[in-house]
């Protein structure tokens, strides 16, 4: 009998992309969400956050512009997310699993099912499904909990993440349901 384990990654729901640089009323009501469904679930599952941390003159901030800088109010997890057990893990580029210890961590846990949430759905999100599908790990994206900087460009993602990685979409009830 396989034994499947199930894990959680919530992808930088960190200031600057919630009320900062980037923020918006969107992203603060999906993370407002996302802080009651991980409240909910009480600690039973694992839950991995992956905050975005970049060095000063980052080759990124050549597209995006200086956000998240290391030690700052930027790129800290957000004030309602307090209280919430899981690692933290620093990142600085699209893909949480790209030089990061996410892989670590997922391997440590023997985690292969995952539930993937956070901002913003066309950049990060999708990068790091991608990340998850090249390392053979089934992904379920919860749509209701994701955000993304243009919210146009939400639907088509999701739908590409679903074409591309095979990933399945569901809603932050559903989940629930199914991690209860």
């Amino acid at each position: 009998m396989v034994v499947y384990l199930k894990g959680i990654i919530v992808v930088d729901l960190v200031n600057d992309f919630i009320s900062g640089k980037f923020g918006s009323p969107q992203a603060e009501e999906t993370t407002n969400r996302a802080s009651r469904f991980l409240h909910e679930l009480n600690n039973r599952f694992p839950v991995v956050f992956t905050m975005d941390s970049h060095f000063p003159n980052d080759p990124e901030f050549q597209v995006w512009g200086e956000h998240c800088l290391q030690g700052t109010w930027g790129s800290e997890l957000h004030e309602s997310l307090a209280g919430i057990d899981g690692f933290r893990v620093s990142k600085r580029h699209y893909d949480s699993f790209y030089d990061s210890d996410l892989d670590g961590i997922l391997r440590m846990l023997n985690i292969t099912d995952l539930y993937v949430f956070g901002i913003s759905t066309d950049i990060c999100v999708e990068h790091t499904v991608a990340g998850a599908f090249f390392r053979n790990l089934r992904v379920t994206v919860i749509e209701d909990l994701c955000a993304t900087i243009d919210p146009a460009l939400h639907k088509q993602s999701i739908s590409a993440m679903e074409r591309n990685y095979g990933t399945r979409t569901v809603e932050s009830s559903l989940a629930k349901e199914e991690l209860s």
